[in-house]
């Protein structure tokens, strides 16, 4: 399929992006509810850490996705304009999500505070690192478009044994390249871009189930402490640079990426969805906060949680979504009236 065809709104990516949202979502469930300081000693214990697992497709799945889009992008105006939707958006809703955590959990931040958290992305860390990408894409770009395919092959080689092969083996590969991998998955999205490839979808489910079963089982029978243990075949820094996570995010991303969703109403949606991911991103953490201190009073083990999920993850993500789509129409018809208008 060519750039020209690429330029009618795929369905694929959009439903990729959703459900890389609705994973984020579900990875703030694990944080509020304790699972990380409970033992791993029952079945729904079980089921959590492999739906876990799953779960840590979700950041991989966002820098593939900014791969597969903006593997072309050059090095001018409106590449950088579209910084600043992200930027109001980081800034605002932070701002928000502070005020709100200390009516709820008592004051955390003061001015100084909330400074501090804004610089150094504490409030929201995805936008730090997806910012440091964002400015090398146009250079990334005319790196990767200098290289042959064979040298391409060789690359996305080199870049998975440098970023992901230390957490799984750790005396085999070493750890200094770990944090490079927003630029292996930047990069391995922007091969399926280049090639489309066709995978059988059996094949890629089946790979992506058994790494997740596998995952789980070395979780559970290898922890050192009866919980679950980061350092296992991840980093607490590196888990998404996992080599088993890298897998799991191929699979992911080659089972949906072109897939032709059937449906106005719910291609609007996906769509919609797609169009304000990181505003979702933001807003959740500051539903969890809502949700996860009001269920906390029903529970006293993690595992009893375990059907919250099925309520307060969905509960969270539809808030945030409306949220965000109130927030971005009011940013963009500010930024219209301004003339700072960009397209992402």
């Amino acid at each position: 399929m060519t750039d020209k065809n690429l330029r009618v709104r795929e369905s694929g990516p959009d439903l990729v992006r959703t459900i890389a949202c609705i994973f984020v979502v579900g990875l703030h469930f694990y944080l509020n509810i304790g699972y990380y300081d409970a033992p791993l000693t029952e079945v729904k214990m079980y089921i959590m850490t492999g739906a876990r697992w799953l779960f840590m497709t979700a950041v991989p799945l966002f820098f593939m996705l900014t791969g597969y889009f903006k593997c072309h992008k050059k090095m001018d105006g409106a590449h950088y304009r579209a910084l600043i939707p992200l930027l109001i958006s980081y800034l605002v809703i932070s701002v928000a999500k502070m005020i709100l955590y200390n009516r709820i959990f008592g004051k955390i931040y003061g001015i100084r505070e909330m400074l501090e958290n804004l610089a150094n992305y504490q409030i929201a860390w995805y936008m730090g690192i997806y910012l440091c990408l964002f400015l090398l894409i146009p250079f990334i770009n005319r790196g990767w478009e200098a290289l042959d395919r064979r040298e391409q092959d060789i690359l996305l080689i080199t870049l998975t044994g440098l970023c992901t092969i230390y957490p799984v083996f750790k005396y085999i590969g070493p750890s200094y390249f770990t944090g490079l991998y927003p630029v292996l998955f930047y990069l391995l999205g922007a091969t399926v871009r280049q090639r489309r490839p066709k995978v059988s979808k059996a094949a890629a489910t089946a790979v992506l189930f058994g790494v997740v079963i596998l995952e789980t089982f070395i979780s559970i029978r290898f922890t050192s402490t009866g919980t679950f243990d980061w350092n296992l075949i991840s980093t607490t820094d590196g888990a998404y640079g996992s080599f088993f996570v890298m897998i799991c995010t191929v699979c992911v991303f080659v089972l949906f990426y072109d897939a032709g969703v059937k449906g106005r109403a719910v291609r609007a949606f996906l769509s919609s969805v797609s169009s304000v991911s990181f505003e979702i991103y933001l807003f959740s953490g500051a539903y969890d906060a809502l949700i996860y201190a009001y269920v906390k009073r029903y529970i006293k083990e993690p595992s009893e949680a375990f059907w919250f999920f099925f309520v307060t993850v969905p509960l969270s993500f539809i808030a945030a979504y409306v949220s965000s789509l109130i927030f971005r129409y009011c940013v963009s018809k500010i930024l219209k009236l301004s003339g700072l208008s960009a397209k992402s």
